[in-house]
């Protein structure tokens, strides 16, 4: 499947704890900072992009009023402001800005800011803070809340004033650990996600207080819950992202699966006829494979349309299947905190969490899944090649990285078939792993490239036999949707050509040191940018002579700024 790397996926803050050092300001000596000093806590100073900067940069521009930030994080703990040590800087990345804060006595507290462009505005704080409190009473380790803020105030900013975790992110130091020690901490994640799957919730959507919700927001309570606490609508990007926010739309929350299947398409269809016009591929890796011709979202809008007759067949018969579940929407090492001896002390960062069906939740997280590998498909276990001593330095190190990489997917599916039996059913069902693809394909914001979801209603079509429930006389309905040889054909090819691209796109962003969106460390900026350009020259004098495959390639070439919008 084609790796989708869509603009709405910033990186996550905590990604960027320890890639740059950030200054610390004593406030001891005055109540105001400095205009330089303010300046640097309301930018983004903890990388650099090779293209497109500004823009990255007026996303994560974030003033606020700081004196009275110190006075809500000095009352969170019944303290005079006079009682703040230190207030540094001290994570940064695609959605929010920390900042940690030390008092007189030793104690420490964090403030988490939202940017402007942080979406959606007032629910993502609200939701995280009440998902924090929900999942602490069922033993969850998350930092805890000592205030925080979603409405207009004197900081002029949302936030979030939080307990600092002992320990530390896991971080790098994951793939260093010895094969027992990554089993010790794989454990306790199993363990922990199993307490997540035996909470009791009614519907899906996202978690909320009440009262952090308009009177007209549909919610639901949550039954046992003396705090207020309820499921309102999707707190994910997805539904927020661009204009979509603007849509007069079911946001949930739902009861039934099938509604929660049906209006992840329907959002899409609602932007595509509100504000759906044709446009190139944001990728612009991806725009030679189209020619270099705008896109018709009506061709998307098809297969949402397709994928809507699919939906009441995807919806499991079995009740275990379709109970909300709330999984981490991030579990990966920086957001792990463990002690020196591997215990974890929390999990961090569950902005935009969700609850879902068990069946669409389900599922290894990106950082221990080995999908694409068939010996860990096959849930065989892993083994060092016998030779691998005698390999040299390099092809030692990748058969080293490979073994990892099969070892954390392997007692991740073990781990969890011991422990968290309901969510092991789930992975135990053939088809589901493409139930949710074509499910988060279906509720992708559109780009300008389809080929995902077509690429999903294919293999639906071609996996009816097994993905289609059995009617009550035995036979099974026919599949509602047709695709010919000849367009399968074509969408196969477009498949391959656009794996082929992703697979050089990762290649050279190995080379500059960059990450897919052209993010790099304040250290290695300069080199980066020399080696695109350098690259660049390469990839132009490749072209040959044809004056517009020439001008085409340098318009839309990866590493230049450009228009995101075309």
């Amino acid at each position: 499947m084609t790796i989708y790397r869509a603009p709405f996926r910033p990186a996550n803050w905590n990604a960027l704890v320890n890639r740059s050092p950030l200054r610390s300001y004593s406030l001891s000596h005055s109540c105001a900072l400095a205009s330089s000093q303010a300046a640097e806590l309301f930018e983004y100073t903890s990388g650099r992009w090779i293209y497109n900067e500004p823009r990255r940069l007026s996303e994560r521009h974030l003033a606020f009023n700081v004196d009275e930030l110190k006075e809500a994080v000095a009352t969170s703990v019944n303290r005079p402001t006079s009682d703040i040590k230190s207030f540094r800087k001290i994570a940064e990345g695609g959605f929010n800005r920390v900042f940690d804060i030390s008092m007189k006595d030793g104690s420490f507290i964090l403030a988490r800011l939202p940017y402007p462009s942080t979406l959606p505005r007032r629910l993502a704080v609200a939701s995280e803070v009440a998902t924090l409190a929900f999942i602490r009473a069922h033993g969850i380790p998350t930092p805890r809340v000592l205030g925080y803020s979603v409405e207009d105030n004197a900081v002029g900013s949302e936030y979030i004033l939080m307990e600092k975790l002992p320990g530390r992110p896991i971080g790098d130091a994951w793939f260093d650990l010895s094969e027992q020690e990554r089993i010790k901490v794989l454990i306790q994640i199993v363990q922990l996600e199993t307490k997540l799957f035996m909470m009791d919730l009614p519907a899906s959507g996202s978690i909320y207080y009440a009262r952090d919700l308009p009177p007209s927001t549909p919610k639901i309570d949550i039954p046992g819950s003396d705090i207020g606490l309820c499921i309102g609508p999707y707190a994910a990007l997805r539904w927020w992202f661009g204009e979509r926010g603007d849509l007069d739309i079911d946001r949930g929350p739902h009861y039934n699966s099938r509604r929660v299947l049906q209006t992840h398409a329907e959002k899409e269809l609602a932007w595509i006829r509100a504000y759906g016009r044709p446009h190139l591929p944001f990728e612009r890796a991806y725009r030679e494979t189209f020619d270099y011709k705008k896109q018709d979202p009506e061709e998307h809008a098809k297969s949402l349309r397709d994928y809507i007759r699919l939906v009441p067949h995807l919806v499991p018969t079995s009740s275990r299947l379709n109970l909300p579940v709330l999984r981490h929407p991030d579990l990966q090492p920086n957001n792990i905190f463990v002690s020196e001896d591997l215990s974890i002390t929390g999990l961090i960062d569950w902005q935009h969490a969700l609850v879902l069906p068990t069946f669409l939740t389900a599922g290894m997280p990106n950082s221990f899944q080995h999908y694409h590998d068939e010996e860990s498909m096959s849930f065989v276990p892993p083994r060092l090649p016998d030779d691998c001593d005698s390999m040299d330095e390099d092809e030692r190190a990748s058969a080293r990285e490979q073994f990892r990489r099969r070892h954390v997917h392997f007692f991740y599916l073990g781990l969890t078939q011991r422990f968290n039996e309901p969510h092991w059913h789930a992975l135990e069902q053939e088809t589901d792993l493409l139930k949710r693809r074509i499910f988060s394909d279906a509720g992708s914001p559109w780009e300008g490239v389809n080929t995902p979801l077509q690429m999903d209603l294919i293999q639906v079509s071609q996996n009816w036999s097994k993905l289609a429930p059995v009617q009550s006389d035995g036979t099974i309905p026919a599949c509602p949707i047709v695709v010919s040889d000849q367009e399968l054909q074509r969408i196969a090819a477009l498949d391959e050509s656009l794996r082929e691209v992703d697979c050089e796109m990762e290649r050279i962003n190995g080379l500059l040191g960059v990450a897919s969106d052209g993010w790099t460390t304040n250290e290695m900026f300069e080199s980066a940018k020399e080696k695109a350009g350098l690259i660049k020259e390469e990839g132009l004098a490749a072209v040959g002579d044809d004056p517009w495959l020439k001008e085409m390639t340098d318009k839309h070439w990866p590493f230049d700024d450009c228009d995101e919008i075309e």
